[in-house]
């Protein structure tokens, strides 16, 4: 199911961004992740979009259950898109992981999301942000540490903090490709 598409003037948002009305940070039970996670109060549309700022439980529903960083809808049966700046890195499960915290998009909202973003426009022009075609992934939890929970919530304890997208199989492509 398709969560409702809000919009900024004539801007899509993407269904992760956080909103200016949902910036309190605590520790809670995570939905999603199933375990103790640096939330964020849910008031989805309210105030002004936070583009480029990730909501934490929305963006870990959406890694979790695989749905659209942008319409919030199911990948399944679906192209899947990864626009992101991530490359291999040493930090993850295996080594030289490619790891993202952007969730995965549909190929036409990736094309969307492309036409209205101006960052995303200028790394593409900068050769900065990766276009794959996602053929197989996987998810990771972050973990927070005692430390960095604190700093986001006053709680010393270690917690979940965003879901990542651990990229196994993929073809790299290009904007062009997007609107084919």
């Amino acid at each position: 199911m398709t969560k409702r598409q809000l919009t900024f003037g004539n801007v899509p948002v993407p269904y992760v961004a956080s909103w200016s009305e949902e910036e309190h940070f605590f520790l809670d039970i995570c939905p999603h992740a199933k375990g103790i996670a640096i939330c964020q109060a849910e008031n989805r549309g309210a105030g002004k979009p936070m583009f480029g700022k990730p909501h934490m439980n929305r963006q870990r529903e959406a890694v979790i259950f695989d749905l659209c960083d942008l319409c919030g809808g199911a990948l399944r049966n679906r192209t899947k898109v990864s626009l992101s700046h991530a490359r291999p890195r040493s930090h993850g499960a295996a080594a030289f992981d490619i790891l993202q915290v952007e969730p995965l998009l549909h190929k036409e909202c990736a094309a969307i999301s492309l036409r209205h973003c101006p960052s995303l426009r200028r790394d593409i022009r900068a050769g900065s942000l990766e276009v794959r075609q996602v053929l197989s992934h996987r998810v990771q939890i972050a973990l927070y540490s005692e430390q960095g929970t604190f700093e986001a919530t006053g709680v010393r304890r270690k917690s979940f903090s965003h879901a990542k997208v651990q990229l196994l199989n993929w073809k790299d492509r290009d904007e062009r490709w997007l609107d084919r």
